[in-house]
């Protein structure tokens, strides 16, 4: 089998030896650490390599590799599981009473920020539990773990509900002082207190916090405005005012100790707002941001420093503006700010030039780390760590306007849980370099350079030089095939053909292939993908590549590799090439690596026979005839199948075994007996085991639509109408309560009823609200197959709602030819009454 880029990493002797003979610049890389009760093994986990990527002030330490009497999960990179949302792809999991994980200090410290996971709640809305602590055997105060604010399911833009299964974004962090300083060699300890909750431990970030940073000389403090540092009561005004005084006094604004409640956005513009530092002085709320004025207008010389942004963004709702940091900041500052649990980190929207972002720590948004929205120019994000964010980690976005002259430089990305470490959308010579990515999850890889989202297209010179990536790339569970560390993407509807120097970069465990090409495709063209030109790969090192090197999925020219050195396993070929028209010119200098193919591995991804199945009408309390969906292995590995199930109301019978050998199939049946005149919706899902099948749970949607005689069809068809009086919408007409109602916006209105499946119709019955007065009404009544062409069912005729009518208080029924139709719809005028069509009910019955 292939290898996946989990096997232990290169050498350093190795790499440097490399580099003497290639030009490379050596990775600090050192072998992958085995379960961790042996203190010989390191603990501690890079988060840089020398100078690329952040230098922070902690030190990472690897719960897998700390003495620890749990469970090692891992390592996988398979979604969907807790050892892929891993730094390293590995934890260990505490299910036990007593079970624990114990670091000691490689050097002193007195805070811990500590990553970790423990299960959502049935019901999506989170549990907390409590986690023992001790310090060299003494308890220290429990630790609170909460899993409010991940656990997300289904597709993009995703949801809080267990049943949309695909659950991700698994992990939290939680941080706590610690007291005096502990020295190096003090064992640090974290212990399950409820062994009813599991809890999965990642890493721990330990550090020596420096003392609360003074009122500098001169500055207001938000305490003389009415801030509460207690966070009883809401600050925001408080805040606000104290930031307008400075501004207009030409004063620094200082935030003391404390948390301070904060509901909405915070606007600053020529002032600066400090505080005591990033452990002491925290802004938090739901809506807490700090904000400049948007462009065409942008807020300048703010400067922001020494203190947190803690949201309470639990959900991906894109419409929201829930951003730790936000609007336009012109030759301005962020630096020493620490954000968790907003939207996005930090979202730029220009166009402005000029912002230095320095010193910041991002972790646990929904969305992006930091995102340069559209006509930022001659700004920075240097020295920055960032972790576990819902999008990219940084990204360049050239939205209407082209960012240009960007430099994203000495910083760190761990665990984007979508899309990728480093990202630069269209615009002109921007560069990502000296840069640390780490393990990429899903529709993404460490650094993406194109033309996307609809940019301001690729231009000028783009550098990305010199980075470091470790783990990146992933398998795209839309396209099917592995996503490059470095890949480079035609969309938009356009040729890529702004230059890319891609030099001294170094790849190491990437799961799938090293370098991506990839053109979106162009039905009947030749060649079939956009085209991606100037390219320009030179003395880049790659070990242990999962799949290929060089992956070719787009057209081009004058694309160039030189001095590309792979070592170690590469799992198929050199180069994966397909006939995409791609020219690629191999320069000197390049080893490791040879052989050309046109197949992806199977990668271990079942198959259903069918993505969904409709049972179209069935009778009410009638069992249907039986639907089958198989399920094939096309290999390489046999795969366990934990169960088979079916929800929603659907039944299902299979003949699945335990484990599914490579090229066997096995079958489910299902069936539904309908209790209620609804539309059924459910599941069938094999629910394999994802440590071994990357896509797992495998589901096939279910539909059924009750067809009752006696019934009525409106209750599961789609209303709609031409025209609509606010706050009465058309599907008031068809919610089984006479006491709610549609009402037209004009004097004339449509109302239309689009069946659950074709049916015979031969009455139709249309209802208003008891209690009201006598009213005319004139309606026709028409009947279509495909909505677009309609037949006339019952001519135009003025019907009188009543309480004495003979059908019901305010009932009319109307007896229709007998006619099978998708569609069926009511044109009602004249209500002498109101003046405008009100129909409470259009039920509609077969013969």
């Amino acid at each position: 089998m292939f290898a996946r880029g989990l096997t232990t990493g290169v050498a350093l002797a190795t790499l440097v030896a490399l580099a003497s003979s290639t030009g490379v610049a050596a990775a600090s890389a050192s072998p992958r650490s085995a379960p961790g009760r042996d203190p010989g093994y390191s603990q501690v986990v890079p988060t840089s390599n020398g100078d690329q990527g952040a230098q922070v002030p902690f030190t990472q330490y690897s719960a897998v590799n700390a003495q620890n009497t749990g469970t090692v999960i891992g390592p996988s990179d398979n979604l969907y599981t807790l050892p892929a949302e891993a730094i390293g792809r590995t934890a260990v999991t505490l299910s036990t009473a007593g079970q624990y994980v114990q670091f000691t200090l490689v050097k002193p410290a007195n805070a811990v920020d500590l990553r970790y996971s423990i299960p959502d709640s049935s019901d999506g809305t989170g549990l907390t539990t409590p986690l023992k602590v001790y310090v060299n055997g003494q308890a220290r105060p429990d630790l609170t773990l909460s899993s409010t604010y991940d656990w997300f399911y289904g597709s993009y833009p995703f949801s809080n509900d267990p049943a949309d299964l695909d659950g991700h974004h698994m992990y939290d962090d939680v941080r706590t002082l610690l007291g005096r300083t502990l020295p190096a060699g003090t064992q640090v300890r974290f212990e399950i207190a409820d062994p009813s909750i599991p809890v999965t431990l990642n890493v721990a970030d330990f550090e020596e916090v420096a003392p609360p940073a003074p009122q500098p000389r001169g500055s207001i403090s938000v305490l003389s405005y009415g801030a509460d540092p207690t966070g009883q009561t809401d600050s925001t005004t408080a805040i606000q005012n104290a930031i307008n005084a400075g501004s207009a006094a030409g004063k620094a604004v200082y935030i003391p100790p404390g948390n301070f409640l904060v509901t909405s956005h915070l606007i600053v513009n020529n002032v600066t707002l400090t505080g005591a530092g990033e452990w002491y002085s925290v802004l938090g709320g739901n809506g807490v941001g700090v904000f400049g004025n948007f462009a065409p207008t942008p807020s300048t010389n703010v400067h922001l420093s020494n203190f947190a942004i803690y949201g309470q963004v639990n959900a991906r709702v894109d419409s929201e503006d829930f951003m730790g940091i936000g609007g336009s900041l012109q030759d301005s500052t962020i630096s020493n700010v620490w954000i968790q649990h907003v939207q996005a980190g930090i979202w730029m929207t220009g166009p402005f030039t000029n912002l230095k972002i320095s010193d910041v720590r991002i972790q646990d948004t929904v969305a992006d780390g930091i995102n340069f929205d559209g006509g930022i120019t001659d700004s920075s994000v240097t020295n920055t760590y960032i972790r576990n964010t819902g999008d990219d980690g940084i990204a360049l976005w050239s939205n209407g306007v082209a960012d240009a002259n960007d430099v994203i430089s000495n910083d760190t990305v761990q665990l984007p849980v979508l899309a990728n470490n480093f990202a630069i959308y269209g615009g002109s010579d921007n560069s990502i370099t000296r840069d640390y990515g780490t393990d990429t999850i899903t529709q993404g890889g460490g650094i993406q350079v194109g033309n996307r989202f609809s940019a301001v297209p690729l231009a000028g010179t783009t550098t990305i030089a010199d980075n470091t990536l470790v783990r990146a790339g992933t398998l795209d569970p839309n396209w099917k095939f592995g996503v490059g560390a470095i890949w480079f993407y035609a969309s938009d509807g356009e040729d890529m053909t702004g230059t890319i120097n891609v030099d001294h970069n170094t790849i190491l465990d990437s799961p799938y292939d090293a370098f991506g090409f990839v053109g979106d495709y162009i039905p009947n063209a030749t060649p079939p993908a956009y085209a991606i030109d100037n390219v320009h790969i030179n003395d880049d090192l790659v070990h242990n590549v999962g799949t290929f090197v060089f992956q070719l999925q787009s057209a081009g020219s004058d694309d160039t590799i030189s001095n590309v050195v792979s070592t170690g396993t590469v799992g198929l070929d050199g180069t994966m090439a397909c006939g995409y028209g791609i020219t690629v010119t191999d320069g000197t200098g390049n080893t490791g690596w040879s052989g050309s193919e046109c197949t992806f591995p199977p990668f271990d991804i079942l198959s259903t026979s069918t993505s969904s199945v409709d049972f179209g009408l069935v009778n009410l309390n009638t069992q249907s005839p039986a639907q089958t969906v198989t399920i094939t292995n096309p290999g390489p590995d046999p795969a366990p199948i934990s169960s088979v199930y079916a929800t929603g109301g659907f039944t299902e019978t299979n003949n699945c075994p335990a484990t599914l050998a490579v090229g066997a199939s096995c079958t489910a049946t299902v069936t539904v007996t309908p209790t209620a005149v609804q539309q059924y919706q459910g599941n069938l899902v094999f629910d394999a085991n994802p440590l071994n099948n990357p896509f797992a749970p495998y589901v096939v949607s279910l539909s059924a639509a009750v067809y009752n005689p006696n019934g009525n069809l409106g209750l599961t068809a789609t209303a709609s109408a031409d025209n609509t009086l606010a706050g009465f919408p058309a599907s008031n007409a068809n919610d089984g309560n006479q006491a709610t109602y549609w009402q037209a916006a004009n004097a004339t209105g449509v109302l239309t009823l689009q069946l659950a499946e074709a049916a015979p119709v031969d009455r139709v019955v249309l209802e208003l609200p008891q209690g009201w007065g006598d009213r005319d009404q004139t309606i026709e009544v028409d009947g279509s197959t495909d909505g677009t062409t309609w037949t006339q069912l019952v001519a135009p005729t003025a019907y009188l709602f009543s309480a004495n009518n003979a059908a019901g208080n305010n009932v009319v029924s109307i007896p229709v030819p007998s006619a099978t139709v998708n569609y069926i719809r009511v044109d009602v005028s004249n209500n002498n009454v109101q003046g405008a069509p009100q129909i409470a009910e259009f039920q509609v019955y077969s013969n």
